[in-house]
């Protein structure tokens, strides 16, 4: 039917947009926990360097003594009415995992899930927008696997490649490093808020260019600099990939929520119109004996957890790679800002908010 494809709202139906509708944090614990009970699960063989059970964004396998593959799968519901749009943010988010393993993406499958009653010309359009995104990073699309589907969804198996000196593990993180967040937060209650019809066209636009942003040049970056400990800020927002990263290193950490940059639009529709993606308030509420949150709002806190579709890169880096990075990142267009530090003692993963003037805070936003 002509116009079919346009007029279709396609967050009107999911119940969750994006990484919004990951499995809950304590089941995804729980479910990662009964795995790792069962090492098979995950194969034993030395060149799997990096099995599932130790949550990083992409497993690793050493191909030969110069070649390490980077492997991940990411997929998820609309983030966006415009099927073009949610193609090409889908696409990058997909490859992402492997940017925050410090690998180049170079070869991706597809993932659909797609109501029968849809028009073609839909998929056709989210196609479009995918192989864009994939193009734009070097990457070609060479298949993939479709069902029929209650709710649209689209995502990516990728693979990438780097040298083993390039890699980046969430488990490197060391006390006394600066932790640096490449990407404002915010891009999940913007979502929300579009589907509750609060959020305005400024809004959803500005949220749609912090998810279309690739990852490429703050991995890069990173590398050069000589980092070696990263992740992504997805469905678990800042506190939940924060804390897994703790927990993989052994650490705890400070944040100083002043220094998180947060999109304009998202603070407003959460304080003005109270949306708040529930998949936030479950990680907040998760992690809410993990983390000290001081005197920070209600509302701050749960911002802090709201999930992030094609998130920043979370960085920890000595002081010296920290000055590094966020010296040479505005040159390159990257909006990267230190947002606290590595700490020692406690038990690993525990959170501890303050305000900047109890730390260095270098490279907040003025």
């Amino acid at each position: 039917m002509p116009g079919a494809a346009a007029s279709t709202n396609l967050l009107n139906l999911t119940a969750a947009g994006g990484c919004a509708c990951k499995i809950p944090l304590e089941r995804m614990d729980a479910l990662l926990e009964s795995l790792g009970a069962h090492p098979a699960a995950f194969g034993g063989r030395t060149d799997n360097l990096v099995p599932g059970t130790q949550r990083d964004d992409a497993a690793l396998y050493r191909l030969t003594t110069d070649l390490t593959l980077a492997f991940s799968t990411d997929f998820g519901t609309p983030v966006s009415q415009d099927a073009e749009i949610w193609g090409r943010i889908a696409a990058t988010n997909a490859v992402s995992d492997v940017y925050a393993m410090g690998a180049e993406p170079f070869l991706a499958l597809g993932i659909l899930g797609w109501p029968p009653e849809l028009p073609h010309e839909t998929i056709a359009q989210l196609m479009r927008g995918a192989v864009r995104a994939l193009a734009e990073c070097s990457t070609q699309l060479a298949g993939g696997h479709s069902i029929a589907s209650e709710s649209p969804v689209f995502g990516l198996c990728v693979i990438g490649a780097t040298q083993p000196g390039h890699v980046m593990l969430q488990s490197n993180a060391r006390p006394g490093q600066r932790l640096i967040l490449t990407k404002p937060l915010g891009t999940g209650i913007v979502i929300a808020g579009q589907k509750a019809e609060v959020a305005s066209a400024e809004a959803v636009s500005e949220a749609e260019g912090v998810m279309l942003a690739s990852n490429r040049t703050a991995c890069r970056l990173a590398r050069d600099s000589g980092i070696d400990a990263a992740t992504d800020v997805t469905g678990y927002g800042l506190i939940g990939h924060l804390r897994t990263m703790l927990v993989a290193s052994g650490c705890t950490a400070t944040v100083f929520p002043e220094a998180v940059p947060m999109l304009r639009h998202a603070v407003e529709l959460a304080e003005e119109h109270g949306i708040v993606p529930n998949s936030a308030e479950r990680t907040y509420f998760a992690l809410e004996d993990r983390v000290d949150w001081a005197d920070l709002p209600v509302v701050r806190r749960i911002a802090l957890c709201d999930p992030q579709t094609s998130g920043g890169l979370l960085l920890s880096a000595s002081p010296d790679q920290a000055r590094t990075f966020l010296a040479r990142a505005p040159e390159y267009g990257v909006p990267a800002v230190e947002i606290g530090e590595v700490t020692g003692g406690g038990s690993p993963g525990t959170i501890v908010l303050k305000p900047l003037g109890h730390g260095t805070g270098k490279g907040a936003p003025a």
